[in-house]
């Protein structure tokens, strides 16, 4: 009877978790907004040397949470 219960509270718990690892119940799930308020200096959008030797600039800025060059030239002039 012993390793009956042991057994029940096991699988219980085991079903449990499974469940809130399968809807994500207990994450914490931030803003996009919140996200694409962020917005980086200029010092933090310099492309390194390895990225432009590679031809990867607009890889860099994208991965990197940059806005694209072709906005910053379009901001420049304006």
């Amino acid at each position: 009877m012993k390793n009956l219960k042991t057994l029940f509270a096991v699988s219980v718990l085991t079903v449990s978790f499974s469940a809130l690892a399968l809807f994500g119940i207990g994450e914490d799930k931030k803003d996009a907004n919140q996200e694409a308020v962020e917005v980086k200096t200029a010092e933090e959008c310099v492309i390194p040397a390895f990225a432009k030797a590679i031809g990867h600039e607009d890889q860099w800025l994208l991965h990197n949470g940059c806005p694209p060059r072709e906005e910053e030239k379009k901001s420049d002039k304006e």
